[in-house]
């Protein structure tokens, strides 16, 4: 398990955490690829923000569950990257 860093939190961290948890190939993720074309539903989102939270010590809330599936990973990782801890 790695801790990440909030304000190190990038693009790059996400599709790491993406492959680790769902097992997405790399080719399959990209900064513009959207959670939508990912296929994640709203208890992948769950998860997700579960580790994300418990890796970088924020408080995201319900705040990954109710965004937009047209989102790309690259602003979830820049508004992630927003947070504070």
């Amino acid at each position: 398990m790695t801790e990440l860093t909030v304000e190190g939190f990038a693009t790059g961290s996400l599709v790491g955490l993406l492959q680790e948890l769902f097992g997405f190939p790399d080719d399959s993720l990209t900064p513009t690829t959207t959670l939508e074309e990912l296929g994640l539903d709203s208890l992948a989102l769950m998860e997700l923000g579960a580790v994300v939270e418990e890796r970088t010590g924020l408080e995201l809330g319900s705040w990954l569950t109710d965004i937009s599936g047209s989102e790309s990973l690259e602003h979830v990782a820049r508004t992630i990257a927003g947070f504070s801890a």
